[in-house]
């Protein structure tokens, strides 16, 4: 275990000269990475290939020693529950999530109360990540992903009273919200290996809502290379697929959440749908 420590440390030691400048950071938590990004700059750091641990990314925000005004920590790592706020008790949070989340130990259970749409988004956050970067990060907002898309999703569905199925394909899973108008009616995530497993689970939602053929709009987040053949794939079954994405996107094929990564600069400079 120590020397596992030792490779981290010294891999982020040598990231030392990469010093995060502007003033709003976000840091993104994953499976298997984290990122540390601003309007400038991102930077990354493979949390297994490096045998990185929040033990040794806490020595390179100490040498940071981040102040900035505005700082967001966004979760990727697990998924979360929406309740209606006025069924919402905080007693039974645990309860909420476990519907969702097998394994509950070791995490601390955070809310957001989501104004748009007055709902709850409920999820775990590892108990580690969270003492250590309250530790170390002053002013710091904890969020999840879906927490952040659900308002600008509530807002581009509102224009439409159809229903409206918003797919977001990232590493290893896809995301659904199916909307009616701004009312969010369901959010899920599923593990996704390839466009079979990903048609799978998608039409056995579909099924569920009994939502037929070109009977609602798929809006696809981004539009990618290295999801292509997810987009073709479903295409053979539904002609009404959509896409939003920003104007002049550039490309992180690395990125573990293409679309997101670029949810924040190009908020108000998607495309229309």
């Amino acid at each position: 275990m120590l020397a596992q420590m030792e490779i981290g440390q010294q891999f982020l030691m040598l990231q030392i000269d990469n010093k995060i400048t502007s003033d709003d950071l976000s840091i993104l938590i994953f499976k298997d990475r984290a990122a540390f990004c601003t309007l400038d700059q991102s930077l990354y750091f493979d949390l297994e290939k490096k045998n990185i641990n929040s033990q040794s990314l806490g020595t390179w925000l100490k040498y940071h020693n981040i102040k900035k005004k505005n700082n967001k920590c966004i979760l990727f790592d697990h998924t979360g529950v929406v309740v209606p706020h006025k069924l919402f008790d905080e007693t039974n949070k645990n309860l909420y999530l476990s519907l969702s989340e097998d394994d509950l130990i070791y995490k601390i259970i955070e809310t957001k109360f989501i104004k748009s749409d007055n709902q709850i988004f409920i999820f775990p956050q590892r108990r580690d990540w969270k003492l250590l970067l309250k530790d170390l990060v002053v002013n710091l907002e904890i969020t999840h992903f879906a927490a952040e898309l659900i308002p600008f999703l509530s807002k581009i569905s509102n224009k439409n009273l159809k229903k409206n199925v918003f797919i977001h394909l990232r590493k290893d899973y896809f995301d659904l919200f199916i909307y009616q108008g701004s009312q969010l009616m369901l959010y899920n995530s599923f593990t996704q290996k390839d466009e079979e497993e990903f048609l799978y689970y998608l039409f056995f939602v579909l099924e569920q809502f009994y939502l037929k053929q070109n009977q609602f709009s798929a809006i696809f987040l981004g539009k990618f290379p290295n999801y292509q053949k997810y987009y073709d794939a479903f295409k053979e079954f539904h002609t009404q697929t959509k896409f939003i994405y920003p104007e002049n996107l550039e490309i992180d094929a690395d990125h573990p959440a293409p679309f997101f990564n670029y949810f924040y600069n190009y908020e108000n400079n998607f495309r229309k749908i």
